[in-house]
């Protein structure tokens, strides 16, 4: 029965395996899952998400499922535990894309080529796939081989140089946010729409280049216009020159940002999430359990966001999801004999 309050959403219908990690790679696969499209997450019981090493892991259980920045990240998708390293998990996850729209894949450049994976052969073979590459540099050029973190990025893009005290050092966004890895996955979503679009109306797939040190520049918009143009800004910190008044102060009742004519409350993470502004909107939600996750950045009038589903247990849909690949159960069976599909890895918590 057709439900008013909950139309489909734009990408119903769509498959998209997901070999990302951490969020670069992962929570592009989330957006792409907030806009309809079902996501098989694939990992391997040697190559977890790093997500799912947390401090205070417990060796004694089942850690890897109980990680926050894990669950947080990719509630919602079907989990596939395979080892690509393997021929044999090579030719499964091959099975799988036969049935699948779009791939998202953050690993460092090479790393799908050492599995005989490359995007090259994959487009050969699936030609109406859209593979998302995100990387930090790109797929060519000098800095390819590169592995960036998000404070590399920052640097290397100019968003660094534009931050920070105009007497100080440039300032980056560091571990707790790494800012390019958090919007690289808004960049990719709506590539992926367009990739879409376009093989609607010619057939084809496409193989989509995301550099997200390419991207953090894009983000210093007008800035980066006038230093091309010969004119660029120095770091000013705070200091606007068109409102002199405008700074960051300490009062009594803490840090205030004020201007000519105003000032709010610097608000840290806990105040932000129990102010009523913030808990009124989708940045933050919570799935079926109760637990907090990762939101959305937009709402549709027809279909109100919510979350359907928690987060699955590590190899938690490898039956079904192969099964629906064509595998057999005595060749599943085999498999797990082998170890190639697990449940479980094959270490212990990072120290």
């Amino acid at each position: 029965m057709h439900d008013a309050m909950h139309d489909p959403l734009p990408l119903a219908g769509i498959r998209v395996v997901d070999l990302g990690w951490l969020t670069a790679g992962a929570a592009s696969s989330t957006l792409l899952l907030d806009l309809g499209a079902e996501v098989v997450k694939v990992e391997g019981p040697n190559a977890l998400d790093p997500f799912r090493d947390w401090v205070g892991a417990e060796a004694a259980t089942d850690w890897w499922n109980r990680s926050p920045f894990y669950n947080f990240t990719n509630r919602g998708k079907r989990s596939v535990c395979l080892d690509l390293k393997d021929p044999r998990g090579a030719a499964v996850l091959l099975r799988i894309l036969e049935g699948a729209d779009v791939l998202v894949e953050n690993f460092r450049r090479g790393i799908l080529a050492g599995f005989e994976l490359a995007p090259a052969l994959l487009r050969q073979r699936f030609p109406r796939l859209v593979i998302v590459s995100i990387s930090s540099q790109g797929e060519d050029g000098p800095d390819r081989d590169l592995v960036s973190f998000g404070s590399t990025l920052e640097g290397t893009s100019g968003l660094a140089a534009l931050t920070g005290d105009a007497a100080g050092e440039p300032v980056i966004t560091g571990r707790n946010i790494n800012y390019p890895d958090q919007v690289v996955c808004l960049f990719a979503a709506g590539a992926v729409v367009a990739a879409l679009m376009q093989r609607d109306a010619t057939g084809e797939g496409a193989h989509l280049d995301l550099s997200q040190r390419e991207l953090t520049s894009f983000l210093l918009g007008e800035e980066l216009v006038a230093a091309a143009a010969g004119a660029a800004s120095t770091r000013r910190g705070n200091h606007d020159p068109r409102d002199p008044a405008q700074q960051v102060v300490a009062r009594q009742d803490g840090l205030r940002a004020e201007w000519s004519g105003g000032s709010v409350p610097v608000r840290d993470a806990s105040a932000l999430a129990h102010a009523a502004d913030f808990t009124a909107g989708t940045a933050i939600l919570r799935d079926p359990q109760g637990v907090p996750a990762k939101g959305l950045p937009f709402r549709f009038a027809s279909n109100p966001p919510r979350i359907t589903a928690g987060t699955s247990g590590l190899g938690a849909d490898n039956h079904a999801v192969l099964a629906e690949a064509g595998l057999q159960e005595a060749e599943i069976a085999a498999l797990e004999q082998a170890g190639v599909v697990a449940t479980k890895p094959r270490r212990g918590p990072a120290a």
